[in-house]
């Protein structure tokens, strides 16, 4: 409340305040007030801000961590990825346009949703009755669909369903699920209500984990515990532990 009291008073005094996600926000909400007497409460900003840190923060930097928890792992996926990121930027800034030229890195990133979803699960209610496969569900029902459970499914990716292999997405996610459709490849939801972030987000783990690579490679420290913590998202209970060396030095 502090926060937001803070830049509303900024809002008031003139002062541009639209550098960020709550900046707009309230602008916008001032200027519907204004000119509608009808706007969000501060109850409601409150939630909004909740939902930028939890589904725009914490989901974002799980999927870096996990990231580097699996390059740790296969050190080879590592080099592969730091050499391209290499090819394409050399030791220059990171830019919008070469990202899209990073096919290995979204390759190990897909990956790594397949494995560690930002969300474990993701519920839909029915607000009719609704023909699915072979059930017939009533209006009212709510459904959840384990995103973990489907992505870790032999059935769907092969036997090796809970190892960390980035070539199955060589060809994209409809080659990844060998035709079965992108239905099984649930990291930001799908359908009508897929998650409006999703592109974002790749673009900043992309960008972090590119800026990680060009200038340290790493490996678990000792002391590391695998310690997934599936809850409403997916965090590290224990943290990641790992040895992070500059430019081949001493950690």
């Amino acid at each position: 409340m502090g926060i937001i009291d803070k830049r509303k008073k900024a809002i008031a005094m003139g002062e541009d305040t639209n550098d960020d996600l709550l900046g707009i926000l309230l602008k916008s909400n001032t200027k519907e007030i204004e000119e509608d007497g009808v706007g969000m409460s501060m109850e409601d900003v409150i939630e909004e801000c909740k939902l930028f840190y939890i589904a725009g923060s914490e989901t974002t930097s799980n999927l870096i961590v996990w990231t580097m928890v699996c390059l740790s792992l296969d050190q080879e996926w590592q080099t592969k990825a730091r050499e391209e990121i290499m090819q394409v930027f050399g030791n220059q800034e990171i830019h919008f346009e070469g990202l899209k030229h990073l096919n290995i890195v979204t390759m190990i990133l897909n990956e790594v949703l397949r494995l560690y979803p930002p969300g474990t699960m993701v519920t839909r209610a029915t607000h009719k009755e609704t023909q699915l496969g072979d059930m017939m569900i009533p209006s009212g029902v709510h459904i959840t669909i384990p995103i973990m459970h489907v992505h870790h499914d032999p059935e769907l990716w092969g036997e090796d369903a809970t190892l960390f292999k980035p070539e199955r997405f060589l060809e994209g996610i409809m080659g990844a699920t060998k035709g079965k459709g992108s239905g099984c490849f649930l990291p930001f939801s799908g359908g009508p209500r897929v998650c409006i972030g999703q592109n974002f987000a790749m673009i900043e783990a992309k960008t972090a984990i590119a800026k990680i690579l060009q200038r340290f490679s790493f490996e678990f420290s000792p002391s590391y515990k695998h310690s997934p913590f599936p809850s409403f998202t997916l965090p590290p209970q224990y943290g990641v532990h790992l040895i992070l060396r500059a430019n081949g030095l001493s950690p």
